[in-house]
């Protein structure tokens, strides 16, 4: 690995390590935030991926990956989910991906209940183009 890339992976998950830590503290008491928002045990939003096989992807190596989501910048598919209601740390734009007539620039990146964390765009999400009571990514 050259230099150039050792730096940019370092930052890239230095990045997200530090987004992760510096996110609200959980509240065991308040699953939920009003509005019918539901939160996770650990006071994240919890979303619904509807569809099936879907790919959650991440590259802690590429620095791009944490802050331009896309198919090329996270190659690594982590996990494919199906169904499923995760935790969605946050959300951010990357690559327009375009599916059965849909197109979303938004991806989120979320949490599996088996504790794999990456990226999933938002067309594979119950909400719309950019889910309601998920924040932005603020880094």
């Amino acid at each position: 690995m050259n230099l150039r890339r050792s730096l940019k992976a370092l930052s890239g998950a230095s990045v997200l390590a530090a987004a992760l830590a510096l996110a609200p503290a959980a509240h065991a008491d308040a699953p939920a935030t009003g509005a019918g928002e539901v939160r996770s045990a650990a006071g994240w939003p919890q979303v619904y991926i509807w569809a099936s096989d879907v790919n959650v992807r991440h590259d802690p190596a590429d620095a791009d990956c944490v802050f331009y989501p896309s198919r090329a910048s996270c190659p690594t598919v982590v996990a494919k989910v199906s169904r499923l209601t995760v935790s969605a740390h946050c959300q951010r734009q990357g690559e327009t991906i375009h599916d059965a007539g849909y197109s979303n620039k938004w991806w989120t990146l979320v949490e599996t209940p088996a504790g794999k964390i990456g990226w999933v765009n938002n067309i594979y999400i119950k909400g719309g183009e950019k889910i309601a009571g998920v924040p932005d990514c603020n880094w």
